[in-house]
């Protein structure tokens, strides 16, 4: 390349973009690692956990622990612990994973928001959802409830969000892809919620992204194959 004005512009371009890339990608890998090394000291602590719900100040950024839950498989919600009331009889250090999940939610953006979602009750602004030991089986059961013939699922990341755009499903020697369509969605819009927030997670972390998710394409290809354990879920 002829070393011109312009092309110098365009080679300090390109180069800039790689390293906000490895940037964000670096950020990112961080803040799923606190969030689960947070999960891993509550899941110790109180092994029935499945969530927390806290209070996330918009004007500095900082996170109020309110309280450890566990949810039953009948779907009912029981507190393991009432952090605003119980704090001194804890056996964590409440103070510092309040600061630790202050710092993974700090960004807009963060990865670690993926595992918050809004909490209806008025009392309680936000629940996160302790991320599973293992990512890949509960979105395969997830996937398998409504396609119980899935094999991959084929998802897109665009920007900060996560899709998926299909089903990959064999039954015997016959093999069907199953696109999704506004009018005809893979699954109700909580079960996508769940899928993409898992998948999110995943592609975050160096050595579940090389382990699970398969890139197709080039790469500036952000469309991967994700493979799906069998669980037993499906019949």
């Amino acid at each position: 390349m002829t070393d011109t004005p312009a092309n110098r512009v365009a080679t300090a371009r390109r180069y800039r973009k790689l390293a906000v890339d490895a940037f964000n990608e670096a950020q990112a890998q961080y803040e799923i690692a606190v969030l689960d090394h947070v999960t891993a000291r509550i899941v110790e602590a109180y092994p029935e956990t499945t969530h927390l719900t806290f209070d996330h100040s918009t004007h500095d950024r900082t996170v109020e622990l309110h309280g450890l839950w566990t949810t039953h498989r009948d779907g009912a919600e029981e507190l393991v612990l009432d952090i605003r009331r119980d704090a001194d009889t804890s056996t964590l250090d409440l103070d510092e994973l309040a600061d630790d999940l202050s710092d993974a939610l700090a960004g807009l953006h963060s990865a670690a928001w993926s595992a918050v979602r809004p909490d209806p009750r008025p009392d309680r602004r936000w629940t996160l959802d302790l991320p599973p030991a293992d990512r890949i089986v509960p979105i395969a059961e997830l996937a398998l409830a409504h396609h119980p013939h899935a094999q991959l699922i084929t998802v897109d990341f665009v920007g900060d969000t996560c899709r998926v755009l299909e089903v990959t499903c064999a039954d015997g020697g016959a093999t069907e892809k199953i696109r999704a369509t506004d009018e005809h969605p893979l699954w109700p819009e909580s079960t996508e919620q769940r899928i993409t927030a898992l998948v999110r997670q995943i592609h975050a972390l160096p050595h579940l992204r090389a382990r699970h998710l398969a890139r197709v394409g080039g790469p500036d290809e952000r469309t991967a194959l994700l493979l799906l354990p069998q669980t037993g879920t499906s019949n």
